[in-house]
Parts: C-alpha cells; structure tokens; sequence
C-alpha cells in the first residue's frame, strides 16, 4: 500500500492538483489529444482559452507553441489555479508549508530512516533533517522529486505569469493557497513520511513516474495521463475533493470572469478530462469547448 500512496502522492505533487480519476473515466475522455482548447458560444461575446499545465517540465523538453503564446495575447486576463503575481504568494506559502507547531518529521522515523533523509537533504539542499524536518511531508516529496528530475525545470505557470506581465495583463487565482495546501494536509501524514522515505531510497521509481507522465503530457495524451492517474489511486473519496468539487468550484468562477472578457485558463492538464473534468463541465454548461491543439 505504502509503494501506492506514494507514487500517488509522487503524481499529485507533478501535476500539483490532479490525483485520481474515477474509474469509468476512459469512456469519458476526450477524443482529442489536445492541451488548449477553445471555448465559445452561450453568450459569450468574445472566445476564452483553456490549457491544461504540467507541474514539472524538463527545459529541454519545454514547449510554449505560437498557437499557445496568440491565445494568450488575444486574452484580456489570465487565470490561473492561483494568483502567481501575487507578491505575497511566497510568503504565504513558506508559511503554510511548516507542519503545525513546528513538528519534526524525525519523530515518524526509525533511526536508520532519519539518517537516510538527513543525509539526502545535507547533500542535495546543504541542510539536515533537524532543519527542514519541520517542513510538511508533502513539502520535502516535492523537494526530492524535483533532484530526481535532474534536469533544469521549468515551469507553465510561471511563464505564463511573464507573458501577462510583458504584456501588461491582469493575472487571477480560480482558488486560494490556503485551500490548495490544505487539500494535502488532508492526506494521512505518516503516509506522506514513509512516501518520502521511499522516494529518496528509490530514486529510479520517482525518475520512472516523472519520465512517464512527462512523456504523456508531450504527446498531449489526455488519455494516458488520467490512467496513469487511475492506476494510482489510494485515498477512498479524496478523488472527489481533490478533482471534482474543485472543478464544479471552477466552473462558477469561469463563467463569471468569460462574461464579459476574454480568459486564458491554465490549470492542472490532469483538471480536463473526464465526466466531471473541466472540458465536460463547460459543454454540460452550453458552452462550445473545441480541441485547438
């Protein structure tokens, strides 16, 4: 169970936000392999755009395509899952990534394993466990497998924050960090230890995962990823939480910000398909959501 819950946790720290799919969700998948996808009709004056991101993306395998980089421009506003040009975001998150009265992860461990995860973080972040112990377990995962990518990564959210900076847009979070944190401390913690334990003493796994959901992303495999996301799933009902009730939030705000502007939506890909994915919602909501590419 332990070598599920953290691959699980492993894919929901890539895509941040996207953890399980339902089991019927191969049917309900998009024919299309697409990652933008343009939205119209029901009233709308103007179209928006929806792009579905990936967490964690080696820079050379980074692709920000011309189709992409127009839709942006012909929007008024990004939004994205969080406000990212808010200039207390970082603050906000630093706080909120230290576990509750400074709880050190080293009570969870058995002596051989604290000696393990002091010495990853002593040689790969220059600091021990007696230091960043105190940071969520979620935090630390996050931390490893971005050594596992081994590779200078790059990330859509941040690009897209620049794009709308250059080109002096107004850039809006879908939902709050305090919610979007929140959402893991929700997970069993001694599970995340022992995921974290795992990820450092099998680094091949971490790399293995990464590569495989970061291959799927590139062939715009909306399919592939949610079975890959299936195919992991541990935590009974947090699916639910975690994809479905966020989408339904979404959609709400969606249809407000599309009233009278034209919106550049980029959210976890992992968020678009599937009955209850983003892509389905629109069109249940009357709205035309057509495959760009």
């Amino acid at each position: 169970m332990i070598n599920k819950f953290s691959q699980y946790l492993k894919l929901s720290l890539l895509l941040f936000a996207v953890i399980a799919i339902t089991s019927d969700l191969k049917s309900q998948t998009p024919e299309e392999n697409a990652t933008l996808w343009k939205i119209s009709g029901n009233g709308l004056s103007q179209s928006s755009y929806l792009f579905g991101t990936i967490h964690m993306m080696c820079k050379e395998d980074y692709e920000m395509s011309d189709l992409v980089i127009e839709a942006v421009e012909k929007s008024d506003k990004v939004a994205l899952e969080l406000d990212m040009d808010d200039p207390q975001l970082n603050a906000k998150m630093q706080k909120l990534s230290v576990s509750l009265e400074m709880k050190n992860i080293k009570g969870s461990l058995s002596a051989a394993q604290e000696k393990i995860v002091d010495d990853y973080f002593k040689t790969n972040y220059g600091t021990g466990i007696a230091q960043v112990g105190v940071l969520k377990p979620f935090v630390l995962s996050s931390m490893v497998m971005l050594k596992s990518a081994d590779c200078e990564i790059v990330q859509y959210e941040a690009e897209f924050v620049k794009l709308a900076q250059q080109q002096e847009k107004e850039v809006v979070g879908l939902e709050t960090v305090e919610f979007q944190i929140g959402l893991f401390d929700d997970l069993d913690y001694e599970s995340q230890v022992a995921s974290l334990v795992e990820s450092i003493e099998d680094p091949k796994q971490t790399k293995a995962l990464l590569d495989q959901m970061q291959s799927a992303y590139l062939n715009k495999d909306l399919e592939e990823i949610a079975s890959l996301m299936a195919e992991h799933e541990e935590v009974p009902g947090f699916n639910e939480k975690l994809l479905d009730e966020r989408n339904q939030k979404w959609i709400s705000g969606m249809k407000e910000y599309s009233e009278d502007a034209s919106v550049f939506y980029a959210v976890g890909v992992g968020h678009l398909p599937g009955d209850e994915g983003v892509i389905s919602l629109l069109r249940k909501a009357g709205y035309e959501v057509t495959a760009v590419e």
